[in-house]
């Protein structure tokens, strides 16, 4: 087992000294071409840019018109699954067993707070339970009404918002290196540097 340390190790400290001497080689550019850098940094951010996730994000998937016409056995199946969770919660599930077999608490100090936090999580899920049981009621009951709440909550959790801030950072931050690049470049060879020296003394 000492060898494969040994290979792996190495071979980290290899794949470290490439990295490190890259970016030596791109803060180099920074410092003295920084519009090559711009341009290749521009080149890798087409590779990695979030405007290829865009799509992919906001690609509509219509899965509450299935739904909805499945309503029968889809909000069945949830109730039936709500309720059931509701009676282990309720009538099947004993806190104290769960504790002396599960946590097994050291002493009456740990057998408390043990006792405190099963008992929370156990009527959090209990209000979880009742809540996804309501919903699943209301799904099969009014299917109109709960669409309508459906794509209020679809509002509320877009994507949009995080494309925006996502880009503007992105935006922000290239503009910023571009105008600080001799600040920038110098800190980053500096660093760059004094890794290569380290990883050289380390790999003779």
């Amino acid at each position: 087992m000492k060898v494969v340390y040994e290979i792996l190790l190495d071979t980290a400290l290899y794949l470290s000294f490439i990295l490190v001497v890259g970016a030596f080689c791109y803060s180099a550019m920074i410092l003295f071409k920084p519009k090559a850098a711009l341009h290749l940094n521009g080149r890798f951010n087409s590779w990695f840019s979030t405007e290829k996730i865009d799509g992919a994000m906001d690609t509509h998937i219509d899965t509450n018109d299935l739904i909805a016409r499945n309503r029968w056995w889809v909000g069945s199946l949830f109730l039936a699954g709500a309720l059931l969770t509701l009676k282990y919660l309720l009538l099947d599930f004993e806190a104290d067993k769960f504790i002396s077999l599960v946590v097994q608490p050291s002493g009456k100090t740990a057998q408390t707070f043990s006792e405190i936090a099963v008992v929370s999580i156990q009527w959090l899920l209990v209000f979880t339970s009742f809540l996804g049981a309501a919903a699943c009621g209301f799904f099969l009951v009014s299917p109109e009404a709960f669409q309508r709440l459906s794509n209020k909550m679809d509002t509320q959790y877009s994507t949009e918002a995080l494309k925006e801030s996502a880009d503007t950072v992105y935006t922000a931050l290239d503009n910023w290196v571009m105008k600080n690049h001799v600040l920038v470049g110098l800190f980053l060879l500096l660093g760059s540097t004094y890794l290569v020296i380290f990883l050289l003394m380390t790999l003779m």
